[in-house]
């Protein structure tokens, strides 16, 4: 992930590009550095997922939208939705999924996981990559994603762990970081059944955590 940073970008103004993407910077490069930082995870998140051509699914925090285009190629009767609270990551998104937005197989909107923007249980599937770190009360969040889960929904939430995390000098910055098992905790506390963890790479630079559950 550092790799492809510029050196000269200020830590702090990093951290909160990844947490919000905003302005020029946001527009014109997050995206892509979402899409190649978070590529191999984004790709076991979507494996795990295992989307069907009916099923109705949720991306919070798209960033990129790199995982949204991959669950298309499933998608048939379906659909997918995404949400950001990044207006920057919306309106890039809008623009490369246009065609599908006007095929009825996407839908993307602005809202905050706190406060999802859809009517209860509604949803099959509902997955976020490296977001939680972000997120003002988890607690509250993951029962807000509980609420639009439909009865025997999946969940996945995929990070970086905090042992692979916590050296990297923007995470210093307004991140919270969490080993597998407090997410693990904090799935429990918020309702959810079945949870496993498949961690991933766990010799690399870089790790893999998907934490899975359902409802």
């Amino acid at each position: 992930m550092r790799s492809i940073v510029p050196k000269i970008i200020p830590n702090k103004f990093l951290a909160d590009q990844l947490r919000q993407p905003s302005g020029l910077f946001g527009k014109f490069f997050m995206g892509d550095f979402l899409n190649k930082g978070n590529e191999k995870i984004n790709h076991l998140t979507v494996e795990l997922l295992d989307v069907k051509p009916t099923d109705r699914v949720l991306d919070i925090g798209f960033g990129g939208g790199v995982t949204i285009e991959e669950m298309l190629k499933t998608i048939d009767t379906g659909k997918i939705h995404g949400v950001d609270f990044s207006q920057a990551m919306v309106d890039k998104a809008k623009r490369r999924f246009k065609k599908s937005i006007q095929a009825g197989k996407v839908s993307i909107e602005f809202g905050d996981v706190g406060q999802l923007p859809f009517e209860a249980k509604i949803f099959d599937k509902v997955c976020t990559v490296n977001t939680i770190y972000f997120w003002k009360d988890p607690l509250v969040s993951l029962r807000e994603i509980r609420r639009v889960l439909k009865k025997g929904g999946k969940l996945i939430i995929s990070i970086r762990s905090a042992d692979k995390m916590k050296d990297l000098p923007f995470t210093q910055h307004d991140f919270k970081l969490y080993a597998p098992e407090d997410i693990k905790h904090l799935l429990v506390g918020a309702g959810f059944n079945n949870i496993s963890i498949d961690h991933r790479d766990r010799d690399e630079k870089f790790d893999s955590v998907m934490i899975i559950a359902d409802v």
